[in-house]
Protein backbone atom coordinates (compact mmCIF):
# COMPACT_ATOMS: atom_id res chain seq x y z
CA UNK A 1 0.00 0.00 0.00
CA UNK A 2 2.63 2.24 1.05
CA UNK A 3 4.08 1.67 -2.26
CA UNK A 4 1.07 2.43 -4.45
CA UNK A 5 1.03 5.83 -2.11
CA UNK A 6 4.44 6.56 -3.54
CA UNK A 7 3.84 5.68 -6.95
CA UNK A 8 1.02 7.55 -7.38
CA UNK A 9 2.08 10.88 -5.33
CA UNK A 10 5.02 10.64 -7.77
CA UNK A 11 3.03 11.36 -10.70
CA UNK A 12 0.65 13.98 -9.40
CA UNK A 13 3.47 15.98 -7.60
CA UNK A 14 3.74 18.19 -10.66
CA UNK A 15 0.14 19.05 -10.69
CA UNK A 16 -0.88 18.84 -6.93
CA UNK A 17 -4.00 20.96 -6.02
CA UNK A 18 -5.61 20.28 -3.01
CA UNK A 19 -9.27 19.26 -3.19
CA UNK A 20 -11.64 22.25 -3.24
CA UNK A 21 -15.45 21.31 -1.23
CA UNK A 22 -18.13 23.20 -3.38
CA UNK A 23 -20.61 24.79 -0.58
CA UNK A 24 -23.49 22.19 -0.95
CA UNK A 25 -20.95 19.34 -0.58
CA UNK A 26 -22.13 15.73 0.07
CA UNK A 27 -20.76 12.85 2.22
CA UNK A 28 -19.33 11.65 -1.00
CA UNK A 29 -17.32 14.74 -1.84
CA UNK A 30 -15.92 14.90 1.33
CA UNK A 31 -14.84 11.13 0.94
CA UNK A 32 -13.06 11.84 -2.44
CA UNK A 33 -11.29 15.04 -0.63
CA UNK A 34 -9.95 12.69 2.30
CA UNK A 35 -9.08 10.03 0.17
CA UNK A 36 -7.04 12.58 -1.98
CA UNK A 37 -5.41 13.29 1.43
CA UNK A 38 -4.51 9.87 2.51
CA UNK A 39 -2.87 9.14 -1.08
CA UNK A 40 -0.79 12.74 -1.04
CA UNK A 41 0.35 13.22 2.73
CA UNK A 42 2.38 11.29 4.61
CA UNK A 43 3.21 11.37 8.53
CA UNK A 44 5.15 13.90 8.69
CA UNK A 45 2.66 16.21 6.83
CA UNK A 46 -0.79 14.99 8.87
CA UNK A 47 1.88 15.69 12.17
CA UNK A 48 2.34 19.34 10.80
CA UNK A 49 -1.47 19.64 9.58
CA UNK A 50 -2.80 18.56 13.21
CA UNK A 51 -0.18 20.42 15.09
CA UNK A 52 -1.43 23.82 13.55
CA UNK A 53 -4.70 22.92 14.14
CA UNK A 54 -4.11 22.87 18.19
CA UNK A 55 -1.86 25.66 18.21
CA UNK A 56 -4.43 28.17 15.89
CA UNK A 57 -6.95 27.24 19.00
CA UNK A 58 -4.06 26.89 21.41
CA UNK A 59 -5.61 23.17 22.74
CA UNK A 60 -2.87 22.20 24.83
CA UNK A 61 -2.82 18.72 23.79
CA UNK A 62 -0.38 16.51 22.69
CA UNK A 63 0.10 13.36 19.87
CA UNK A 64 1.50 10.07 20.86
CA UNK A 65 2.50 7.27 19.58
CA UNK A 66 -0.68 5.70 20.33
CA UNK A 67 -2.64 8.24 18.48
CA UNK A 68 -3.79 7.65 14.48
CA UNK A 69 -3.65 10.53 12.92
CA UNK A 70 -4.45 10.26 9.18
CA UNK A 71 -8.41 11.35 8.82
CA UNK A 72 -8.35 13.38 11.82
CA UNK A 73 -5.10 15.48 9.78
CA UNK A 74 -7.10 15.64 6.47
CA UNK A 75 -10.06 16.92 8.49
CA UNK A 76 -8.25 19.78 10.41
CA UNK A 77 -6.76 21.17 7.10
CA UNK A 78 -9.83 20.88 5.81
CA UNK A 79 -11.26 22.82 8.48
CA UNK A 80 -8.15 25.49 8.70
CA UNK A 81 -9.01 26.28 4.79
CA UNK A 82 -12.63 26.77 6.07
CA UNK A 83 -14.02 23.88 3.19
CA UNK A 84 -15.50 21.81 6.19
CA UNK A 85 -18.26 23.82 8.11
CA UNK A 86 -21.04 21.16 8.81
CA UNK A 87 -21.67 20.66 12.80
CA UNK A 88 -21.32 16.81 12.34
CA UNK A 89 -17.77 17.11 11.35
CA UNK A 90 -16.99 20.18 13.45
CA UNK A 91 -18.47 17.40 16.41
CA UNK A 92 -16.47 14.91 15.32
CA UNK A 93 -12.81 16.69 15.15
CA UNK A 94 -13.36 18.05 18.66
CA UNK A 95 -14.34 14.54 20.20
CA UNK A 96 -11.23 13.30 18.65
CA UNK A 97 -8.80 16.08 19.93
CA UNK A 98 -10.29 15.92 23.15
CA UNK A 99 -9.31 12.15 23.49
CA UNK A 100 -5.08 12.83 22.70
CA UNK A 101 -3.53 13.62 26.25
CA UNK A 102 -3.07 16.82 27.90
CA UNK A 103 0.20 18.63 27.44
CA UNK A 104 2.07 18.89 30.95
CA UNK A 105 3.50 22.08 31.23
CA UNK A 106 6.64 22.43 33.69
CA UNK A 107 6.48 25.33 35.63
CA UNK A 108 9.57 26.95 36.55
CA UNK A 109 9.94 27.26 40.34
CA UNK A 110 10.56 31.19 40.89
CA UNK A 111 11.99 30.70 44.18
CA UNK A 112 14.56 28.33 43.14
CA UNK A 113 18.07 29.47 43.17
CA UNK A 114 20.63 28.45 40.13
CA UNK A 115 23.75 27.77 41.48
CA UNK A 116 26.52 28.77 38.60
CA UNK A 117 29.05 26.63 37.85
CA UNK A 118 31.92 28.88 40.23
CA UNK A 119 29.46 28.14 42.88
CA UNK A 120 29.17 24.62 42.73
CA UNK A 121 33.21 23.93 42.14
CA UNK A 122 33.82 25.91 45.30
CA UNK A 123 31.20 23.60 47.39
CA UNK A 124 33.03 20.95 46.17
CA UNK A 125 36.08 22.14 47.15
CA UNK A 126 35.50 22.96 50.28
CA UNK A 127 33.67 19.51 50.99
CA UNK A 128 37.48 17.95 50.12
CA UNK A 129 38.74 20.22 52.65
CA UNK A 130 36.34 19.32 54.85
CA UNK A 131 36.77 15.86 54.79
CA UNK A 132 40.85 16.56 55.35
CA UNK A 133 40.22 18.87 58.13
CA UNK A 134 38.35 15.64 59.77
CA UNK A 135 41.45 14.14 59.28
CA UNK A 136 43.48 16.61 60.80
CA UNK A 137 41.17 16.62 63.93
CA UNK A 138 41.08 12.98 64.44
CA UNK A 139 44.79 12.75 64.30
CA UNK A 140 45.08 15.31 66.95
CA UNK A 141 41.62 14.57 69.22
CA UNK A 142 41.16 10.70 68.69
CA UNK A 143 44.44 9.22 68.27
CA UNK A 144 47.13 11.34 70.22
CA UNK A 145 49.35 11.93 67.46
CA UNK A 146 49.30 8.90 65.61
CA UNK A 147 47.32 8.24 63.22
CA UNK A 148 47.99 7.10 59.76
CA UNK A 149 46.61 8.70 57.01
CA UNK A 150 46.70 7.90 53.01
CA UNK A 151 45.81 11.62 51.28
CA UNK A 152 46.49 9.81 48.10
CA UNK A 153 43.55 6.86 48.74
CA UNK A 154 41.77 9.67 50.20
CA UNK A 155 41.50 12.26 46.57
CA UNK A 156 40.92 8.93 44.93
CA UNK A 157 37.91 7.54 46.84
CA UNK A 158 36.49 10.72 46.57
CA UNK A 159 37.48 11.03 42.67
CA UNK A 160 38.67 14.22 43.39
CA UNK A 161 39.33 16.18 39.81
CA UNK A 162 42.79 17.84 38.42
CA UNK A 163 41.54 21.14 38.30
CA UNK A 164 40.66 21.33 42.50
CA UNK A 165 43.89 20.07 43.54
CA UNK A 166 45.35 23.69 43.69
CA UNK A 167 42.94 24.75 45.93
CA UNK A 168 43.12 21.99 48.17
CA UNK A 169 46.90 22.32 48.31
CA UNK A 170 46.94 25.94 49.21
CA UNK A 171 44.60 25.51 51.94
CA UNK A 172 46.58 22.29 53.67
CA UNK A 173 49.86 25.01 52.45
CA UNK A 174 48.01 27.58 54.28
CA UNK A 175 47.04 25.63 57.26
CA UNK A 176 50.93 24.31 57.45
CA UNK A 177 52.44 27.19 57.88
CA UNK A 178 50.18 28.72 60.87
CA UNK A 179 51.24 26.07 62.85
CA UNK A 180 55.10 26.71 62.18
CA UNK A 181 54.13 30.33 62.66
CA UNK A 182 52.57 29.69 65.88
CA UNK A 183 55.89 28.79 67.51
CA UNK A 184 57.19 32.36 67.22
CA UNK A 185 53.92 34.67 66.15
CA UNK A 186 53.08 36.23 69.62
CA UNK A 187 49.17 36.30 68.23
CA UNK A 188 49.10 32.60 66.78
CA UNK A 189 51.30 31.28 69.70
CA UNK A 190 48.59 31.84 72.38
CA UNK A 191 46.13 30.34 70.02
CA UNK A 192 47.77 27.38 69.73
CA UNK A 193 48.68 27.57 73.44
CA UNK A 194 47.07 24.16 74.02
CA UNK A 195 49.85 22.37 72.19
CA UNK A 196 53.32 21.92 73.08
CA UNK A 197 55.96 22.23 70.56
CA UNK A 198 56.94 18.71 69.84
CA UNK A 199 53.14 18.22 69.20
CA UNK A 200 53.24 20.92 66.65
CA UNK A 201 55.86 19.46 65.27
CA UNK A 202 53.89 16.25 64.56
CA UNK A 203 51.32 18.30 63.09
CA UNK A 204 52.96 19.71 61.06
CA UNK A 205 55.08 16.72 59.67
CA UNK A 206 51.41 15.20 59.30
CA UNK A 207 50.06 18.23 57.08
CA UNK A 208 53.52 17.75 55.26
CA UNK A 209 52.32 14.58 54.17
CA UNK A 210 49.60 15.98 52.88
CA UNK A 211 51.10 18.13 50.79
CA UNK A 212 53.41 15.01 49.56
CA UNK A 213 49.94 12.95 48.73
CA UNK A 214 48.90 15.77 46.80
CA UNK A 215 51.84 16.09 44.61
CA UNK A 216 52.04 12.13 44.09
CA UNK A 217 47.95 11.90 43.37
CA UNK A 218 48.39 15.15 41.19
CA UNK A 219 51.05 13.40 39.24
CA UNK A 220 49.05 10.07 38.38
CA UNK A 221 46.11 11.88 37.23
CA UNK A 222 47.28 14.99 35.45
CA UNK A 223 45.97 15.27 31.73
CA UNK A 224 48.78 14.54 29.13
CA UNK A 225 47.96 17.41 26.27
CA UNK A 226 48.23 15.59 23.10
CA UNK A 227 51.20 17.17 21.07
CA UNK A 228 50.13 18.89 18.00
CA UNK A 229 52.00 16.76 14.48
CA UNK A 230 53.34 19.36 12.42
CA UNK A 231 52.99 18.62 8.76
CA UNK A 232 56.50 18.88 6.63
CA UNK A 233 55.48 22.06 5.22
CA UNK A 234 54.89 23.61 8.38
CA UNK A 235 58.12 22.45 9.72
CA UNK A 236 60.43 23.87 6.99
CA UNK A 237 58.29 27.22 6.01
CA UNK A 238 61.09 28.83 8.28
CA UNK A 239 64.16 27.20 6.59
CA UNK A 240 66.61 29.43 4.19
CA UNK A 241 67.62 27.72 1.25
CA UNK A 242 68.61 28.34 -2.39
CA UNK A 243 66.14 27.04 -4.71
CA UNK A 244 68.57 27.17 -7.94
CA UNK A 245 71.74 28.07 -8.58
CA UNK A 246 71.72 28.64 -12.72
CA UNK A 247 75.69 28.85 -13.33
CA UNK A 248 75.94 24.53 -12.33
CA UNK A 249 72.27 24.25 -13.11
CA UNK A 250 71.42 23.05 -10.02
CA UNK A 251 67.99 23.04 -8.49
CA UNK A 252 66.91 22.47 -4.60
CA UNK A 253 64.44 19.55 -3.92
CA UNK A 254 61.58 20.20 -1.92
CA UNK A 255 62.65 21.04 1.63
CA UNK A 256 59.56 18.77 2.78
CA UNK A 257 61.47 15.99 1.82
CA UNK A 258 64.20 16.58 4.97
CA UNK A 259 61.77 15.70 7.40
CA UNK A 260 62.39 11.88 8.49
CA UNK A 261 64.95 11.91 5.59
CA UNK A 262 68.31 9.32 6.22
CA UNK A 263 70.48 10.84 3.93
CA UNK A 264 70.80 14.26 3.05
CA UNK A 265 72.96 16.42 0.67
CA UNK A 266 73.59 19.85 0.36
CA UNK A 267 75.95 22.35 -1.53
CA UNK A 268 76.74 26.12 -0.81
CA UNK A 269 77.12 27.74 -4.06
CA UNK A 270 78.95 30.76 -1.86
CA UNK A 271 81.41 28.54 -0.02
CA UNK A 272 81.96 25.34 -2.41
CA UNK A 273 81.06 23.31 0.22
CA UNK A 274 79.51 20.23 -0.24
CA UNK A 275 77.81 18.48 2.85
CA UNK A 276 76.14 15.33 3.77
CA UNK A 277 73.85 14.19 6.87
CA UNK A 278 73.23 11.36 7.54
CA UNK A 279 70.72 9.32 10.74
CA UNK A 280 69.26 6.30 11.59
CA UNK A 281 65.69 7.82 13.00
CA UNK A 282 65.29 10.19 10.43
CA UNK A 283 66.04 13.89 10.77
CA UNK A 284 63.70 16.90 11.10
CA UNK A 285 63.77 20.63 10.97
CA UNK A 286 64.02 23.32 13.64
CA UNK A 287 63.81 27.04 11.73
CA UNK A 288 66.79 26.87 9.93
CA UNK A 289 68.84 24.40 11.35
CA UNK A 290 68.24 20.46 10.08
CA UNK A 291 68.69 18.35 13.05
CA UNK A 292 68.66 14.56 14.52
CA UNK A 293 71.88 13.34 11.95
CA UNK A 294 74.13 10.88 13.88
CA UNK A 295 77.18 11.53 10.87
CA UNK A 296 78.06 14.63 9.25
CA UNK A 297 81.09 15.99 6.85
CA UNK A 298 81.60 18.49 4.73
CA UNK A 299 84.22 19.59 2.07
CA UNK A 300 84.54 22.20 -0.28
CA UNK A 301 84.94 21.63 -3.96
CA UNK A 302 87.93 22.42 -6.06
CA UNK A 303 86.06 22.44 -9.48
CA UNK A 304 82.89 21.90 -8.48
CA UNK A 305 81.39 22.14 -12.35
CA UNK A 306 83.40 19.28 -12.75
CA UNK A 307 82.79 17.33 -9.43
CA UNK A 308 78.91 17.61 -8.61
CA UNK A 309 77.49 15.96 -12.29
CA UNK A 310 79.72 12.94 -11.55
CA UNK A 311 77.95 13.10 -7.50
CA UNK A 312 73.73 14.24 -9.30
CA UNK A 313 73.89 11.22 -11.12
CA UNK A 314 74.83 8.40 -9.06
CA UNK A 315 73.46 5.98 -7.24
CA UNK A 316 72.54 6.46 -2.93
CA UNK A 317 75.90 4.41 -2.49
CA UNK A 318 77.83 5.70 -4.23
CA UNK A 319 77.72 9.38 -2.96
CA UNK A 320 79.83 8.81 0.40
CA UNK A 321 82.18 6.45 -1.68
CA UNK A 322 82.80 9.60 -3.90
CA UNK A 323 82.40 12.42 -1.39
CA UNK A 324 85.65 10.34 0.27
CA UNK A 325 87.76 9.84 -2.59
CA UNK A 326 87.98 13.70 -3.35
CA UNK A 327 91.59 14.71 -3.21
CA UNK A 328 93.27 17.00 -1.12
CA UNK A 329 90.54 18.84 0.99
CA UNK A 330 90.03 19.09 4.33
CA UNK A 331 86.91 16.92 5.50
CA UNK A 332 85.42 18.66 8.48
CA UNK A 333 81.89 18.68 10.24
CA UNK A 334 78.92 19.92 9.25
CA UNK A 335 76.73 21.61 11.92
CA UNK A 336 73.08 21.62 9.83
CA UNK A 337 72.69 25.29 9.48
CA UNK A 338 71.08 26.47 5.95
CA UNK A 339 71.31 29.55 4.80
CA UNK A 340 70.35 31.61 1.43
CA UNK A 341 73.49 29.73 -0.52
CA UNK A 342 72.52 25.79 0.57
CA UNK A 343 70.89 24.08 -1.70
CA UNK A 344 69.47 20.64 -1.36
CA UNK A 345 70.86 18.69 -4.07
CA UNK A 346 69.71 15.05 -2.92
CA UNK A 347 67.70 13.44 -0.42
CA UNK A 348 67.48 9.91 0.46
CA UNK A 349 64.51 8.27 3.05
Amino acid sequence: MANLKEKIRRKWSTERVEPELPNDYTKYDLINALSWYNIMTDSRECHKYVTSYLKKRKIAKIITAKDSIQTAAAIARLIDRNQITDDHNLKWMDNWVSGLDDKVEIKKDPDKKTISIQEATANKLNLFIEGLDNAVDDFIFESDFKMKFSTEKYLANNNVKFGMLKGINDWVTSFRNEIVLSKTDKDLKEGYSNFTTPQKNKIIKFLDNMIDGIEIYGSAIKPVRARKVKSPSKLVEKLKFQKSFPPLKLNSVSPDQLINAKEVWTYNSATRMLSYFTSESGMTVSGTTMKGFDISEQRRLKKPDNQLPKFIKSRKGQWIKGFKSIDKTVITKANGRFNGTTLILKVFS
